[in-house]
């Protein structure tokens, strides 16, 4: 009786359950990347904006007055929304800002940022 080479039905189905195995958890693993690379890009402009709106505050000419504004702009092709709040700090020649934002019509804040403005 001649010994034949190569593999037999079995041998290959489980090679190839293997490999459907580990295929299926690159792809899991590459598909969350992507998700966490979008969410990172997501925060990274909305940081931005908070930047902006914060240096639009100190840039201005006027003494902000405490108390809660808003608006809204648009960066990088997405509507966000910016919430700043300025309050009094014990030095009268401080004022504290708080600023978040957020994709215009979602209410999970991306980005918070703080920082003072000093009287002119």
């Amino acid at each position: 009786m001649k010994s034949s080479r190569g593999f037999t039905l079995l041998e290959v189905l489980v090679a190839v359950a293997i490999l459907a195995t580990t295929l299926a958890a690159l792809i899991s693993g590459m598909a969350r990347h992507a998700d966490n690379a979008g969410y990172i890009r997501q925060k990274t402009i909305a940081l931005w904006v908070a930047h902006n709106q914060l240096s639009e505050m100190k840039m201005a000419a006027t003494w902000p007055d405490t108390g809660t504004s808003d608006g809204k702009v648009d960066m990088a092709g997405i509507a966000w929304k910016w919430i700043a709040d300025v309050k009094t700090t014990p030095d009268d020649h401080l004022r504290r800002i708080d600023i978040s934002v957020q994709r215009e019509g979602n209410d999970a804040t991306l980005a918070t940022l703080s920082g003072f403005i000093g009287k002119p």
